[in-house]
């Protein structure tokens, strides 16, 4: 009985065990897979060989409830040849058998010729995509010249069409180059400046049968907008410089408020890094304006740490190595109080209240300099 229902199935209708292999199967089981051997034969071993991996995962996940399990799977038939299968197995509730059906899978929608015609789809990349492609038959002369590039940039479709390339560019050492490179056979690839756009391209050979070179295809991309943006963010870059250099001559302006007497003022917070910069710059002012007096006025400055306060020690020796005299004035408690705690010599550190008094030390200094040395003149 079970054996007339399974050959009047129209589908492909088999019986297995648990591993898959066929206990029982229909006339279209039999037409299929052989006359010969279809029971005792592994279902796995038809199926193709990319599939078999899906198909064991599948089939190991059967429901025990009888629940079907759908898939899709290539088997190959007695004639050699594989076809995808919409399948169908199911457990059996009295036993450890399997019931599965096999009906041949949809086929895939036809491509309309027109679809798969090259020359279309290469005129939809031309038509919308950032390229431009030449061709050059063997002799050099331009075949086609199209894209959207051509466009976008200004040149025009056909820009080329119809010149002798090594002609056209022999002024431009990089493109002759490479076109006659990839007439010889070599794939070229490179960028260059042209008609005021920058394009990178890929030049390769085309040969024949017998491995003759008979053209060479170029893939053009527009790369000025990458250009730009490079520029723009060098150019942002130098602007960064620029304002970062003001930043720097702000924070320490050096002014010569009598002659051969300078001062800077310093305002804010003074790390390690400001302190360095500092004496770069008050040292080359020193020099530079033969300055007598340096006058470092602190008044803006709230807190100092122990390296920066080492630091401003420091410039005070080097200011006097120039043949200057170095004087701080403007010290509040807070960095008077750090200065000390270092166990600094401060000796010999000229320090006044504020600037006033510090300029006003400066100018009687100079003012008796100049006095004993007009006594000395006058002397001799």
């Amino acid at each position: 009985m079970l054996q007339s229902f399974l050959d009047a199935c129209p589908g492909i209708y088999f019986v297995t065990s648990p591993e898959g292999v066929i206990t029982m199967a229909n006339r279209e089981a039999a037409r299929f897979f052989g006359q010969e051997g279809v029971e005792g034969r592994s279902l796995l071993e038809a199926v193709h060989p990319e599939d078999r991996g899906a198909f064991q995962a599948s089939w190991a996940r059967l429901p025990e409830d009888g629940e079907a399990l759908r898939a899709v799977s290539r088997l190959r038939g007695a004639d050699g040849h594989d076809q995808a299968f919409s399948w169908s197995a199911r457990r059996v509730s009295d036993g450890p058998a399997i019931h599965a059906v096999l009906l041949p899978a949809a086929p895939a929608p036809a491509v309309p010729p027109s679809e798969r015609d090259p020359e279309r789809i290469l005129r939809m990349l031309l038509d919308n995509l950032e390229i431009a492609v030449t061709v050059v038959d063997r002799n050099g002369y331009v075949t086609l010249n199209d894209g959207k590039s051509l466009i976008t940039s200004g040149l025009g479709p056909n820009f080329n069409l119809g010149k002798h390339l090594p002609e056209a560019y022999a002024h431009d050492a990089v493109i002759l180059e490479n076109v006659e490179r990839a007439l010889r056979g070599e794939d070229r690839h490179y960028i260059v400046e042209a008609h005021g756009v920058l394009w990178e391209n890929w030049f390769s050979p085309v040969k024949n049968a017998d491995g003759e070179v008979v053209g060479a295809i170029c893939l053009s991309f527009d790369k000025s907008d990458s250009k730009r943006a490079t520029q723009e963010l060098q150019n942002r870059i130098n602007l960064i410089e620029r304002q970062q250099e003001v930043i720097r001559n702000l924070e320490t302006p050096i002014i010569e408020v009598w002659d051969r007497v300078v001062t800077l003022p310093m305002v804010g917070v003074v790390d390690s890094a400001r302190a360095a910069r500092v004496m770069d710059d008050l040292l080359t002012a020193v020099s530079k304006q033969s300055a007598r007096y340096a006058i470092l006025d602190l008044t803006g400055v709230e807190i100092v740490d122990t390296a920066t306060a080492a630091h401003i020690l420091s410039l005070i020796s080097a200011i006097r190595l120039l043949g200057a005299e170095g004087i701080i004035t403007g010290i509040r408690p807070t960095v008077a109080q750090t200065v000390v705690s270092l166990g600094l010599d401060l000796s010999r550190v000229i320090t006044c209240a504020n600037l006033r008094e510090g300029l006003r030390l400066c100018i009687r200094r100079m003012h008796a300099q100049a006095t004993a040395d007009a006594s000395m003149g006058a002397l001799v």
